[in-house]
């Protein structure tokens, strides 16, 4: 399938998703609650949105320490110069800017890079994991809520265990590859090569004296959006339980995962009005000013700051557009 088609299906997947959230809209009653938040608890959002970027630099920094050892600040940088590569670019395209963007100012491979990032997105999965068998485990999901969430679990399980059995036998599996006769050829030496080096980020984990400070930042991690979901209510006025606000962050981040425009745009607003109309019975208009608030918490500081350091680093779109971003 091409990159184009791609683009496309992610659109009108986005599409489907903003006429759902919106196709039926009573613009008088939007306004309404979208002028009557609470502007104290969305700035405590927005706060604890930035400190869950800091959370998140601190554990790359700790994933990428058996690679290489790089300051916070850079990590926490390249982080939100990452934020902003997937809220304008498809295809999560950010994560590769926010691999090359370490890359271009310290001592460790693009390649190893983005092997940490794609093990951090595993991290972030378990981390969900564990908030839907906490929260699965009190509210009543329909069967159809609960398959998804069972095909969620189990696919991150598999996948986490993949990581750590390639990791025990990744030296036998590199030493078969280099005995096939392609990669005598340059060019697959050189393929041979960021195959490595991407094995060597993805698998940081074995070789890290981190692994229980990584843990702990991921359940503090989740613990924050948690939090985040929670002070966004607040500010709506909504009234929903501790575990209906852990019902709407399990929703709308499985939302995130489904191909979609850049900054989940549609998918995302229609996982938070499906929720607050069919599971709490929240009016219409209500819900969709919470769709609209939460996203704009989510993605708008973070494109914002991560356009400020954009623009202070060395990272041009062009890198990802002229593929030279795997070094």
């Amino acid at each position: 399938m091409s990159n184009w088609l791609k683009l496309v299906i992610s659109l009108v997947i986005s599409a489907v998703g903003l006429y759902y959230a919106f196709g039926q809209v009573n613009f008088d009653e939007l306004w309404f609650h979208l002028k009557s938040v609470d502007v104290f608890w969305m700035l405590v959002a927005t706060i604890l949105l930035v400190f869950s970027v800091a959370i998140r630099a601190e554990r790359w920094q700790m994933l990428l320490e058996p690679i290489q050892t790089i300051p916070f600040h850079p990590l926490f940088g390249a982080t939100m110069v990452g934020y902003f590569g997937n809220a304008i670019l498809p295809f999560r395209l950010g994560e590769l800017l926010r691999a090359y963007s370490i890359s271009e100012n310290h001592q460790v491979d693009t390649s190893a890079a983005f092997g940490t990032v794609i093990l951090e997105r595993i991290l972030d999965l378990i981390g969900l994991v564990c908030a839907i068998i906490l929260f699965g485990w009190f509210f009543p999901f329909d069967r159809g809520g609960r398959n998804i969430m069972i095909t969620v679990v189990v696919v991150t399980l598999l996948g986490f265990g993949f990581i750590m059995v390639l990791g025990s036998a990744r030296s036998h599996l590199m030493d078969r590859i280099e005995k096939w006769a392609i990669f005598e050829k340059p060019f697959a030496h050189r393929l041979l090569t960021i195959m490595n080096s991407l094995l060597d980020g993805l698998t940081s984990i074995r070789a890290t004296k981190h692994v229980g400070q990584i843990v702990i930042h991921t359940i503090f991690m989740w613990v924050v959006y948690y939090s985040i979901t929670y002070t966004v209510i607040l500010a709506t006025g909504i009234s929903l339980s501790w575990i209906e606000v852990g019902v709407v962050l399990i929703s709308t981040s499985l939302a995130m995962a489904i191909p979609a425009a850049p900054g989940a745009v549609g998918t995302y607003h229609a996982a938070a009005v499906y929720v607050m109309t069919v599971f709490f019975a929240v009016g219409s208009a209500e819900s969709q000013a919470f769709a609209i608030l939460l996203h704009a918490v989510g993605f708008v500081p973070l494109i914002i700051i991560g356009f400020v350091y954009f623009l202070r680093s060395s990272v041009h779109i062009r890198d990802i557009s002229k593929q030279r971003i795997i070094k």
